[in-house]
């Protein structure tokens, strides 16, 4: 499901050792940016995809990590009818679809994807992949209107204002256009 490197990380240890500085500046202007993008069941989460089709056609090379985190199953709720194991087969089967389908309009347009299902706070996760991996930005759709999110929990805001271990955050319209993001920007 997840491949531990991309083809890229491979040739790009290969050629970084030993070199000069003007070579080492080369190469990050040649390398293509990793994008972190969580993935939902819902429609929202697909606007970081879009962000990432128009950087690549646009000329930005972009590599993208798509993330599927399900926070763990506690809640007598949700173990009354299944097993924990059940449930936990149930959560990863789910993911599995989810992050296939998020990847299929990249993987049409020739954009490297690497797929990871995480279960944990949502959060942390992303944090914790942005920082494992070497992303170059987190790219999550332009948050809600805080009003929106009086009842529920805002991921995005939360996400923000961690600032994501030093990995910058992109927010992004339903378009995949970049917007300031509720950090530059705190009346939104």
């Amino acid at each position: 499901m997840s491949s531990p490197a991309f083809p890229d990380d491979l040739a790009r240890k290969a050629r970084g050792g030993g070199g000069s500085a003007g070579v080492h500046r080369a190469d990050e202007r040649d390398r293509a940016r990793r994008l972190l993008i969580p993935v939902t069941p819902g429609e929202r989460s697909r606007w970081g995809i879009a962000y990432a089709l128009r950087q690549q056609r646009n000329g930005e090379p972009v590599e993208v990590v798509l993330l599927f985190v399900c926070e763990a199953v506690t809640a007598a709720d949700g173990l009354r009818f299944r097993t924990y194991v059940e449930m936990a087969r149930v959560q990863a089967e789910t993911g599995a679809k989810v992050l296939h389908d998020a990847a299929q309009p990249l993987l049409a347009a020739g954009v490297p994807c690497q797929e990871i299902y995480r279960e944990g706070d949502i959060v942390a996760q992303i944090g914790d992949v942005a920082e494992q991996l070497a992303c170059d930005a987190i790219v999550l759709p332009r948050p809600h209107a805080r009003i929106a999110t009086l009842l529920a929990r805002d991921v995005v805001r939360e996400v923000i204002g961690r600032k994501a271990r030093g990995v910058p955050v992109v927010t992004t319209d339903s378009g995949g256009i970049g917007v300031p993001s509720p950090a530059q920007h705190p009346r939104s």
